[in-house]
């Protein structure tokens, strides 16, 4: 059986302004590896001031659990947890 949907998803509860900037966020992912490197938080700034994206989901940034906050952003880790030996 076909079904006729519409095209545009619901929006009710929100405004025109709210609808337009959800439609249009920029969703990006990224696999850094790694970032315990010595400058490594400075380039992903830099990086990530240079794209056009509204989130970033980063993986394997392999970084303890924090919250580091930037000028213009935000990371929110919720990562390595200590290795019991």
């Amino acid at each position: 059986m076909v079904r006729n949907f519409s095209k545009e998803p619901r929006k009710e509860g929100i405004t025109d302004d709210e609808w337009m900037w959800k439609r249009n966020m920029k969703i990006g992912t990224w696999n850094v590896r790694r970032l315990f490197w010595s400058g490594a938080l400075k380039v992903l700034h830099n990086e990530l001031s240079n794209l056009d994206f509204d989130v970033v989901a980063l993986q394997e940034t392999r970084l303890d659990s924090a919250i580091k906050k930037f000028d213009n952003f935000a990371l929110f880790n919720s990562g390595l947890e200590s290795k019991k030996t």
